[in-house]
């Protein structure tokens, strides 16, 4: 997808990520309250008729678990537009207490003339022509500015929606699956040399050492956090959308009476694979390489229902870190804000308490963004 930066230099993966994830949970709470034609803007006339077809009913405590990739086309010549399809994992509530468990596969469109937002609009639904509020959307034109604002002539519109999966049996948690891809080579982008030095040059403090530093924080309060089901101690480090991310599965556990644990998680080593940049965040992707114990215990007796608690089981994964552009320095190896330096007291939206600022949004320090395991993981 980072060809599209060749049309658009404010084009940021980790930004339509931010846009896709709000988009979803916005679009159910719509279908919910019987409100989907206003977002005409963002949700073509198909996708409108698939959601609606789910039934009117009030949609609350919306998580999305997982957002795959599946396909991506960008077509100058004919069509003059870009092509994204997606495939979300999420679970949400209808009514009182009807939890269901879904999988969506969204195709999103947009002209190849269109501008992408800036990081502190990401998240922010109006208008895509002049701005006013969704209400003022009549048949897919705005009732402001006049002007037909559907079809992505502006913005990332949804022009399907399949609903591949819809259930309320949670998904299984139980069991002991293989890891694949472990031993696998790494994978080198073929311009990382290249991109180190670019990032050195605008940045002389950057090293690995400092990096990989912030990744063992990184990952030791993330073991934590999650065996304890206190997950809300890894948000100073986390994306938003990663943060809601995991939180799918800390609830999947907690519906299902069970806790997933992990001890004595350690990483072995980690490697610098790629470093991209666009206009508004440095991206770096390590490759950790880890072992531990890690085994599923029903809570309600204690019986071990997953995994081995007493074999240590090894494992790779892909994580993508985020950075400002705009900022510098080393990177903090400890939990401390890092734009004021005060121990990390943060708020439920990652706020400061002594500062005020949000300090997982990439703008003081690394956070990761993106976890991808061996067989996903294409470079």
């Amino acid at each position: 997808m980072s060809s599209l930066r060749s049309v658009d230099p404010d084009f940021s993966i980790a930004l339509f990520e931010d846009f896709a994830y709000a988009l979803y949970a916005e679009a159910h709470t719509a279908r919910g309250q019987g409100q989907l034609a206003q977002w005409a803007p963002y949700l073509g006339p198909e996708a409108r008729a698939s959601l609606d077809a789910l039934g009117r009913v009030p949609v609350s405590a919306i998580v999305v678990g997982a957002m795959r990739y599946v396909a991506f086309s960008l077509r100058a010549a004919n069509g003059q537009r870009a092509e994204v399809t997606v495939e979300f994992e999420a679970c949400y509530t209808e009514g009182q207490d009807q939890s269901y468990y879904a999988r969506e596969r969204w195709r999103f469109v947009r002209s190849l003339t269109a501008r992408s937002r800036s990081p502190e609009n990401v998240r922010v639904f109006r208008c895509p022509h002049c701005g006013a509020p969704l209400d003022r959307i009549m048949g897919g034109s705005c009732g402001y500015c006049s002007t037909v604002v559907d079809g992505g002539a502006f913005d990332w519109t949804v022009e399907s929606i399949e609903v591949l999966e819809r259930s309320t049996v949670p998904p299984v948690l139980t069991g002991s699956a293989e890891e694949v891809g472990t031993d696998a080579p790494t994978i080198f982008a073929p311009d990382l040399a290249a991109r180190h030095q670019e990032l050195r040059a605008r940045d002389p403090s950057f090293d690995e050492r400092g990096l990989f530093a912030r990744v063992q924080l990184m990952f030791d309060t993330m073991q934590s956090a999650w065996s304890s089901l206190e997950w809300e101690r890894a948000r100073p480090f986390l994306s938003d959308s990663l943060f809601e991310t995991n939180a799918y599965w800390i609830r999947a556990y907690r519906a299902q009476g069970l806790r997933n644990i992990t001890r004595n998680a350690r990483i072995e080593k980690i490697e610098l694979v790629r470093i991209d940049t666009d206009r508004w965040y440095d991206a770096v992707t390590v490759r950790i390489h880890a072992t531990g114990l890690d085994y599923t215990i029903r809570d309600a007796d204690g019986a071990v229902v997953g995994g081995n608690p007493r074999q240590e089981r090894a494992y790779t994964e892909y994580w993508t870190l985020l950075r400002g552009t705009a900022r510098s320095g080393p990177a903090h190896s400890e939990a401390v804000c890092p734009n004021c330096g005060a121990p990390l007291q943060v708020s439920m939206t990652a706020i400061c308490a002594h500062c005020g600022v949000k300090v997982n949004s990439g703008a003081f320090d690394w956070v990761l963004s993106r976890i991808e395991q061996d067989e996903v993981y294409s470079g």
